[in-house]
């Protein structure tokens, strides 16, 4: 009886079978119209938990430059642990590292379920009405200062006590929020003005070095089709103005009143679905949004627009509704992150490894919105919740990773592809190693498997990654197999590949 033995990497495209996303998904269809059918977002909705999949896990590449030698990797993500307690009881809304604020390590936050305050550390900075959307900063004259929207259609401004001592409103009869209009979005800040946008598709400017004299006549519509504004972020020297079908892009010509002009041949037709569904990784901007044939991805602009979104994450997404998805981003592992949350799932896409996998988490999502230092000895991602009430700001530090959620053990699972070795021959499964890094201490994993495409899940238990061979023999039979590892430790897990032993038989 013939024999095999090969090394797979633990590495799976996210899924293949996008044909049956949401098979039994239960979204509502309301009617069908002359645009089409219209249907009630699903938060619960599923997709096929068949093929690749990568939870709480993801690939990574790394390159021998000497050999040209490539290996790719399976790495557990870090968790999430307390920073502090702003605010017990309360959800977040909004959280930013203070990076122009001397040393550039302040993390101040909003939480609120109705009304939002926002916080240095634990120490209340006033109160916000309506709850924070962001929080963003600029400079006026040589004072750092934040600027604050909130749901209400009002804005906030604090600059450390320089001239207010707390969080004070913009009450200038002008801002676009004071004059009956609602806000779209938060402020962009360029060339010391203040940019915002409201629902009506205009960027409205501030007067120059200032954030709190507008002038009524100071914007500029982003009309080139008609389009209701959703908002604004800066790439570069341009303030991007999204609108829900199509994008332009205004650029600071020194004009009065209004400062910006617009750039007609940057303008493209894919619009964003809202202000929450929009982030940014260095000069690359990532959001959610649609074309006007309809269905949702998610884009990036680098100088021109990509879709960097499978189709199985485009149906998710679809059925998932609009209004459930949420974007933020972040670095670790010296790569970048976007993370796009779909209700209660969300959904990362790496950009050195231009893959998918997928983050869950026992607690509620604690990732909701992220802001990051990296300067001095200071290296953190922090992140507050929209869900939990714990009212907690949480952080990765680097130098002292955990691999829990607040406290919580999530299980790192990696789903690999139908395995046969070409042949639909029976095969007996002798052996499967794990090869890794042998961890300091006890990191129990399991494997398991199924032999019938992805419907009966069968654990043959579990091995040891602080073993020197975490190997698991007689395994059984199968014409076909689907390999499951799973982790559950707080421990890292960084694998290299399964080495799987089988014997092919002759029918």
């Amino acid at each position: 009886m013939p024999s095999k033995s090969v090394r797979v990497p633990l590495a799976a495209p996210y899924n293949t079978r996008a044909a049956a996303n949401n098979a039994a998904q239960t979204a509502g269809i309301i009617g069908v119209g002359i645009v089409g059918i219209f249907i009630v977002g699903n938060p619960a909705a599923t997709s096929t938990r068949k093929d690749g999949r990568m939870i709480n896990c993801m690939s990574q590449t790394v390159s021998d430059t000497i050999t040209g030698d490539r290996k790719i990797y399976c790495v557990k993500r870090p968790g999430w642990e307390t920073n502090n307690t702003p605010a017990s009881g309360n959800i977040g809304n909004a959280v930013h590292v203070w990076a122009g604020l001397s040393p550039g390590t302040k993390v101040m936050s909003c939480f609120g379920g109705t009304n939002s305050t926002l916080y240095d550390g634990t120490s209340s900075k006033g109160a916000i009405t309506g709850k924070a959307t962001a929080i963003t900063e600029t400079v006026i004259g040589a004072n750092p200062t934040l600027a604050i929207p909130s749901t209400d259609n009002t804005a906030w401004y604090y600059d450390n006590g320089a001239t207010v001592a707390v969080a004070t409103k913009i009450t200038d009869a002008d801002f676009p929020g004071n004059a009956s209009l609602t806000l779209a979005g938060s402020f962009s800040h360029i060339d010391g003005y203040a940019c915002i946008m409201d629902t009506t598709g205009k960027l409205w400017a501030s007067d120059l070095n200032s954030i709190t004299s507008w002038t009524a006549t100071s914007f500029g519509s982003a009309n080139a089709f008609p389009d209701i504004g959703i908002g604004c972020i800066r790439y570069k020297q341009y303030i991007m103005a999204f609108c829900a079908g199509h994008t332009e892009f205004f650029y600071n010509a020194g004009q009065t009143p209004f400062p910006f002009q617009k750039s007609p041949t940057m303008t493209f037709k894919v619009g964003c679905i809202s202000a929450n569904a929009l982030t940014q990784v260095a000069d690359t901007v990532f959001w959610c949004g649609a074309t006007p044939q309809g269905g949702l991805s998610i884009f990036s602009y680098d100088g021109s627009v990509q879709r960097v979104s499978q189709p199985e994450i485009d149906g998710i997404l679809t059925v998932s509704g609009a209004s459930n998805i949420q974007m933020t981003s972040m670095r670790f592992f010296g790569r970048s992150f976007v993370l796009c949350m779909a209700a209660s799932r969300t959904f990362v896409y790496c950009i050195e490894e231009k893959a998918w996998h997928e983050w869950d988490t026992p607690s509620s999502v604690l990732w909701h919105r992220c802001s990051s230092v990296s300067t001095g000895s200071a290296m953190y991602n922090y992140a507050i919740s929209n869900t939990s009430t714990s009212g907690k700001v949480y952080q990765i530090n680097p130098t002292s990773l955990v691999f829990t959620d607040d406290g919580n053990a999530f299980s790192a699972v990696a789903q690999l592809l139908p395995m046969d070795f070409g042949t639909k021959k029976r095969k007996f499964w002798d052996s499967v190693e794990i090869i890794c890094d042998i961890e300091t201490a006890a990191s129990a994993t399991t494997i398991s498997y199924y032999d019938d495409d992805y419907q009966t899940l069968q654990n043959w238990g579990n091995v040891d990654l602080s073993n020197s061979r975490p190997i698991a023999r007689r395994l059984g039979a199968s014409r076909r197999r689907e390999w499951v590892i799973t982790n559950a430790a707080n421990t890292p897990m960084t694998i290299e590949a399964l080495e799987i032993g089988a014997r092919i038989g002759t029918s």
